[in-house]
């Protein structure tokens, strides 16, 4: 069983399966990011960057999930 943290409990009536498994993640793919979003790679890439949530390990290319959310989250006030 997953436990909630934050405030995550208090959606849990709108809180999925899928919800759940993606916020057990604290670095995403870009594609797993724009599948969980609805955005597009181009869109997701620019915020990536622009709220510095890109982490590179190698190749690899990961975003932090939850600066990036919380830069979502402040453009949608604005």
């Amino acid at each position: 069983m997953t436990q909630m943290s934050g405030n995550a409990w208090m959606y849990s009536d709108q809180i999925d399966d899928e919800d759940l498994e993606f916020m057990e993640h604290e670095f995403v793919t870009y594609s797993m990011a724009c599948s969980y979003y609805g955005l597009g790679l181009k869109p997701v890439t620019r915020l990536s960057h622009a709220c510095g949530a890109v982490y590179k390990i190698g190749r690899k290319v990961l975003i932090r999930r939850s600066i990036f959310e919380a830069y979502l989250r402040k453009q949608r006030k604005k």
